[in-house]
């Protein structure tokens, strides 16, 4: 599980339907990202989508994903 994410999500106050919706996934894709059950290596288009919601380093998301 990628209580990371999760975290970072939930401190912005986003659903994981917005999460989806910002991603350009489906609800259900994202859920499965977050709990680790899709993209268990992340691939550099998400990476940098993520950094760019929460607008952090695209190095900080990395270093969450080595923890």
């Amino acid at each position: 599980m990628r209580t990371w994410l999760r975290d970072l999500r939930t401190s912005h106050n986003l659903t994981m339907k917005e999460m989806g919706q910002k991603l350009n996934i489906s609800e259900s894709y994202y859920c499965a990202i977050e709990n680790g059950g899709r993209q268990k290596k992340m691939d550099i288009v998400l990476v940098t989508d993520i950094a760019r919601i929460f607008k952090i380093p695209i190095s900080k998301v990395a270093s969450y994903e080595t923890k």
